[in-house]
């Protein structure tokens, strides 16, 4: 597993609205000139993308910032989370891009981060 954890400080769990998580590719297809494409399997495991988003505060939104700047660089290390889609597992993930947010209710006292992120084989 990966070294630094999720801060618990933050939200455990992705919003409903908008998430999804897009199966592992792992295969290679190649065009033919005539007929049917070849499909093989290039990768006996390969990550998983998922995309979805959280409500924080300010102050939350704070220590993200921290979190991925500084605890993550800038997202590159790899981290452990509870897996969005059981609630319980912890699974290792890394950022697939820099996340975004955005103030939500007209105030900059809210805030919905996006992020797409990697589940790792």
């Amino acid at each position: 597993m990966a070294s630094i954890d999720w801060p618990t400080t933050l939200p455990q769990e992705m919003l409903v609205d908008g998430y999804n998580r897009t199966a592992a590719n792992g295969i290679l297809r190649s065009d033919m000139d005539a007929g049917p494409a070849k499909v093989r399997r290039r990768f006996t495991s390969a990550p998983q993308v998922i995309a979805g988003s959280i409500f924080v505060t300010a102050a939350q939104l704070a220590l993200f910032k921290t979190f991925y700047n500084t605890t993550s660089l800038g997202g590159s290390l790899r981290f452990d989370w509870v897996d969005p889609d059981n609630g319980t597992t912890a699974v290792e993930m890394r950022f697939a891009a820099p996340p975004t947010w955005a103030p939500q209710g007209g105030s900059e006292e809210y805030w919905v981060i996006e992020m797409a992120l990697e589940v790792l084989p």
